[in-house]
């Protein structure tokens, strides 16, 4: 399930345990708002919880109401996604690679995955430059 962020609620610490709750809605298709709450270990690819921030995507695995799995797969501009996104390692190849970009058909900044890059959100193709 993919979710856009709305707001972030609460950023658990000592008392309140390691987790982020969160208002989120179904990505893209709206409907009504939901909270959840997601411990720090099920963050696969987020550097800390307390830089999620609205507007993010992500790419939730459920266990019943519980979220196993929350991969960020983008974010309404390139500092946040930036800030919050622990990018897989990094290989060298013989050209320039594609990590990120401001996907034209979702409008955020999104992981690039594959070659050539698609977009993690919603696998539209990279724009040319």
């Amino acid at each position: 399930m993919r979710i856009v962020i709305r707001e972030v609620l609460n950023v658990g610490g000592f008392f309140a345990g390691e987790t982020v709750t969160l208002a989120a809605q179904r990505w893209p298709e709206g409907g009504p708002e939901q909270t959840l709450t997601i411990d720090d270990a099920a963050l696969t690819n987020v550097t800390a919880r307390h830089l999620l921030a609205p507007g993010m995507v992500l790419e939730l695995r459920l266990a019943g109401d519980r979220v196993e799995q929350a991969t960020l797969l983008g974010a309404p501009d390139h500092a946040s996604l930036s800030a919050a996104w622990r990018q897989p390692p990094i290989l060298p190849t013989p050209t320039p690679r594609v990590l990120s970009f401001r996907c034209p058909a979702c409008k955020v900044w999104a992981a690039a995955t594959g070659d050539p890059p698609i977009c993690a959100v919603c696998g539209a193709a990279a724009p040319r430059v």
